[in-house]
């Protein structure tokens, strides 16, 4: 009995020593601010009690983008200010507009050969001339103002009709030239004055002989008749009408518009005045056919050759 007492108390010993230490560690102040099981089940509790909308956004929500949300908006500034803008607007300004005074004084801006077609009588000198047209004037002021020269050209010179220009190099303008033709002459006294296609008579040209090998026109009485004529032969092709030596007005019962056409190469040709463009046409291949025999070519009606002396 004795030897179970004493071998007890010493268990009985370490088990309050046991109990002391414990109560000591416990009444420590660290402790306390330890998270005890019992506290984490509290702040479980209290994070279940918020609205399922809120869980479910903190829940989706990356923390990156709230981030950003809530970063203010920063502005970026122009790469320009107003005022160097406006340096670059007008440095470019005034580098166009000395492009534009460099090439307007220099040799590129001027005219420096006119080419002159549609002439059949006029020489370039006279239409240049009639235009007040030079080299050397302003290339661009030249085929801006064609209208203008156009104008002076006609008023200047009676066989103008119009100027059409067309810039066909870079200091090259060419002019077509709508000239009312030379058709031939009429005799005045002693005198003979050309005269044009529309009936005009160039008073200022008067000739001791008609020259250019043009037709003297000849009896007639109605100036009518006379521009029927001159229109008529004016469409002729020049190498035709310069075959021709005289025109006389010649009617008669039977055809009060008859022509007798007196030709270069001796032969007679009767026509009417207003089948003139369209049959004399036929009359050089007629006199190729005559083996160099001369006589009256009668284009009235129909086409008939009667020799000489028959």
């Amino acid at each position: 009995m004795m030897a179970d007492e004493n071998e007890s108390k010493p268990k009985g010993a370490k088990s309050s020593d046991i109990q002391a230490h414990l109560d000591a560690l416990l009444s420590e102040d660290d402790w306390s601010s330890l998270p005890t099981r019992q506290s984490q089940e509290k702040k479980a509790r209290r994070e279940l009690k918020l609205p399922r909308r809120l869980r479910e956004t903190f829940a989706e929500e990356p923390e990156d983008s709230v981030a950003e949300s809530f970063e203010p908006a920063v502005e970026s500034e122009p790469i320009l200010f107003p005022y160097e803008r406006g340096a670059i607007l007008s440095a470019t300004a005034l580098t166009v507009l000395a492009g534009v005074l460099i090439y307007l004084m220099s040799p590129l801006s001027q005219v420096n050969h006119y080419k002159v077609v549609g002439s059949e009588s006029l020489s370039k000198k006279a239409v240049l001339d009639a235009a007040q047209l030079k080299t050397g004037q302003p290339l661009l002021t030249t085929l801006h103002q064609a209208d203008y020269f156009s104008k002076m050209a006609a008023q200047r010179n009676p066989q103008i009709s119009g100027l059409k220009f067309e810039l066909v190099s870079d200091n090259t303008i060419e002019i077509k030239v709508n000239e009312i033709v030379k058709v031939g002459y009429v005799k005045a006294d002693t005198h003979y004055y050309p005269i044009l296609e529309n009936g005009k008579m160039l008073t200022s040209a008067e000739a001791d002989q008609p020259v250019g090998g043009l037709p003297l026109y000849d009896n007639f009485t109605s100036v009518a008749d006379l521009k029927l004529v001159l229109a008529e032969f004016g469409k002729l092709p020049l190498a035709l009408r310069r075959s021709v030596s005289e025109i006389v007005w010649s009617p008669t019962k039977q055809n009060n518009q008859r022509l007798e056409l007196y030709m270069n190469d001796g032969n007679e040709v009767l026509i009417s005045a207003n089948d003139l463009a369209s049959k004399l046409k036929y009359y050089p291949a007629m006199a190729a056919s005559l083996d160099n025999k001369t006589g009256i070519a009668d284009l009235q009606v129909g086409a008939y050759f009667t020799p000489y002396g028959q």
